[in-house]
C-alpha cells in the first residue's frame, strides 16, 4: 500500500510542466503538443501532485508514442462542476478498436504486443498504475477512441475545498 500527501495546487501548471518534460520525445516523434490558455481563476484540485504527475506522464508518453508523425496531443482541462474537475489527453493516432478498449487498463496487456513493426517500448503496466492512482485519489480514469482518426483517455478529480 502507497501513502498519499495530498495538497492543493494548479492542475494547469502541474499540467504545462509534465508537457515540458515530455516535449523532448515529441520532438522527436513529430508530435505537436496543444494546451489550452490559462483558465482564470486556476483551476486547483486536492491530490498527491507527484503521483497525479506519474499518472498524467504515463498518458502524455503514450499520446506519443501512440499518435502518428506530424501527430497531435492535446492536453486540456475543464471544470464538469464546483467540485469536479477533468482532464483530457487526445492524441490524433490511429485510435483502438472496441474489443481492445477494455483490455486498456489491465496488467502486463500490451495491446500492441503483436505489432512487431511498431517498436514502442514498455511493460504494459503504466495505464494499470495510473488507473490505481487515480482512483486511489478518489477519480476515474477511462478511454474513448475513434479508429483511424484519434483517442482520449479522461481523468475526472476532485477539486480542493478552497
Amino acid at each position: 500500500n502507497c501513502k498519499f500527501s495530498p495538497e492543493q495546487f494548479d492542475l494547469q501548471e502541474l499540467l504545462y510542466e509534465v508537457g515540458e518534460l515530455v516535449r523532448p520525445m515529441a520532438t522527436d516523434l513529430n508530435v505537436t503538443l496543444r494546451f489550452q490558455e490559462k483558465m482564470k481563476p486556476c483551476l486547483e484540485v486536492l491530490a498527491d501532485k507527484q503521483r497525479l504527475r506519474q499518472v498524467f506522464l504515463n498518458l502524455a508518453s503514450n499520446g506519443i508514442k501512440y499518435n502518428r508523425d506530424h501527430g497531435t496531443l492535446g492536453i486540456y482541462c475543464e471544470r464538469l462542476s464546483e467540485d469536479r474537475v477533468r482532464i483530457i489527453f487526445e492524441n490524433t493516432g490511429e485510435g483502438i478498436p472496441d474489443s481492445k478498449l477494455k483490455r486498456l487498463f489491465q496488467p502486463f496487456d500490451r495491446l500492441d504486443a503483436e505489432r512487431d513493426q511498431l517498436k514502442v517500448e514498455g511493460t504494459g503496466l503504466g495505464l494499470a498504475i495510473s488507473k490505481k492512482l487515480v482512483e486511489a485519489m478518489g477519480g476515474k480514469i477511462w478511454a474513448r477512441s475513434t479508429i483511424g482518426h484519434k483517442t482520449k483517455f479522461f481523468v475526472e478529480l476532485c477539486c480542493s475545498d478552497g
